[in-house]
């Protein structure tokens, strides 16, 4: 058969390809300060972080009723002083929690396995191993830890199965400490890329912003080091619509041309789908993925799971109208295990794509489960 049949023409077993997952996470028991410099300061992070997700409810433990009230951070004040005294914590069984008026809440951020709210290296190895996959890109939030140097330990005990990304403080990551902590990190700890979180900015209250002009020596360096940069986009917060933070990335990609971009969690389509699941995009998001140095990745099960069932049929005319629009090229196929549990296994997070989705060619499939996460990855190195 030719290349460019249909993949399910074609048969191809994936495992064959040696996929990249460009999307996993693992980290030590997430009530510990995993890296940073108290408990505290990571409780911090992950108070705002439970503040800003929205894919899962807030619950009343008493009852499990869904509740509509945020109350963990103050709307009107994105910065630390705004964050809401009500005993949060990392809880147990993939809970963060948090009491008000003397009612306990809680947050299903992690699947309800996770007992003690980690992932270790072997856990994810022999998961990996059972799904087919051979490499993991180890994403570096706050919410998990300032895990460098643990990504680096994994890396040495697992040779050629995880690619580390770097992480700074990026409220502060034009300061000198921060370009320094990032130069450590890619050098004595070979990460090969950077994960940064608009997220991040609210340590200093979103001031300066990250296109800002003083941050130019910061994205001067990243461009020095030759790594790729992964970004969470909020969609909804301070720096503005989904619209308006890749605005800012236009930016820096304006001054800074040689570095390489990944929109992490991909694309998203719910915004500007129709009725019928046409997407009709903006600007911003043609103009990026055509003419500048940016790829997207493919991860829907974690954004569409709470809302409709595998295989996810409803999402396959959005990848589809993506590939057709900027090419297979474009794309790299992430699953965020062990987040994704809460809605399939990390088997379907794989297959919801290659075995229900057929519309591609072998070339095409190859390219966005591993050649074109080595196009990006493996240039850092």
């Amino acid at each position: 058969m030719k290349e460019q049949e249909l993949i399910k023409s074609v048969g191809m077993d994936t495992r064959d390809l040696g996929v990249i997952d460009c999307h996993a996470h693992i980290f030590p028991p997430a009530g510990g300060p995993s890296g940073f410099a108290s408990v505290e300061l990571h409780r911090l992070h992950q108070q705002r972080a439970m503040h800003m997700h929205g894919n899962q409810p807030y619950r009343r433990l008493s009852d499990d009723a869904i509740i509509a009230e945020r109350m963990l951070w103050d709307a009107d004040d994105p910065s630390p002083a705004g964050a809401k005294d009500v005993s949060f914590s990392a809880g147990r069984f993939g809970r963060f929690q948090w009491k008000k008026d003397n009612e306990n809440y809680y947050v299903q951020f992690l699947p309800p396995w996770m007992e003690d709210l980690s992932m270790s290296a072997d856990k994810l190895v022999a998961m990996m191993d059972y799904a087919g996959i051979a490499i993991a890109v180890l994403q570096n939030d706050h919410i998990y830890g300032n895990l460098g140097a643990y990504f680096a330990e994994a890396m040495t005990r697992y040779p050629h199965r995880f690619i580390g990304l770097a992480q700074v403080e990026e409220a502060f990551a034009y300061q000198d400490t921060e370009i320094a902590r990032l130069k450590d990190q890619i050098g004595r700890l070979k990460m090969r890329g950077l994960y940064f979180t608009t997220t991040g900015l609210f340590r200093s209250g979103y001031k300066p912003l990250h296109s800002d002009k003083a941050y130019d020596p910061f994205w001067e360096e990243v461009e020095k080091l030759n790594i790729p940069v992964s970004w969470v986009q909020s969609a909804k917060s301070p720096v503005g619509t989904y619209e308006e933070e890749l605005g800012h990335l236009e930016t820096i990609i304006g001054k800074f041309p040689k570095i390489r971009h990944v929109l992490v969690h991909g694309i998203p389509t719910a915004l500007y789908a129709g009725e019928k699941g046409k997407l009709t995009l903006p600007a911003i998001i043609k103009t990026l993925m055509r003419d500048a140095p940016v790829m997207a990745e493919l991860l829907y099960p974690i954004a569409v799971g709470g809302k409709t069932a595998y295989p996810y049929s409803q999402i396959h005319t959005h990848i589809q109208q993506l590939i057709d629009t900027f090419g297979a090229s474009r794309f790299i196929w992430g699953s965020d295990i062990p987040n994704v549990e809460r809605y399939c296994t990390y088997a379907q997070s794989l297959s919801y794509f290659t075995g229900h989705f057929g519309n591609i060619s072998a070339a095409d499939l190859r390219g966005i489960l591993r050649d074109n996460a080595l196009s990006v990855y493996a240039a850092s190195v």
